[in-house]
């Protein structure tokens, strides 16, 4: 009969899910910053652009921090 470790299981799903909700809200503000970016810009709004595309350049790069932190967390298990 096989043992199931109940609490293992439940950190795996809870870690999983809080890394694909946050992986799917950053990616969407480096999309939305940078839509936004582009409608004030061609607007005349420039500080308005700045303060979007700034929005855009740092959700990029939390985003990519996150994926490449959670690639050498899988690299390194095991």
């Amino acid at each position: 009969m096989a043992v199931v470790d109940f609490h293992a299981l439940g950190q795996v799903i809870w870690v999983s899910l809080v890394a694909g909700v946050s992986a799917c809200v950053l990616f969407s503000l480096v999309i939305w910053g940078a839509d936004k970016a582009g409608d004030a810009r061609r607007s005349g709004q420039d500080g308005q652009a700045l303060v979007y595309g700034v929005l855009a350049v740092t959700a990029m790069v939390v985003f990519s921090v996150a994926v490449i932190f959670g690639v050498v967390v899988m690299l390194n298990k095991g």
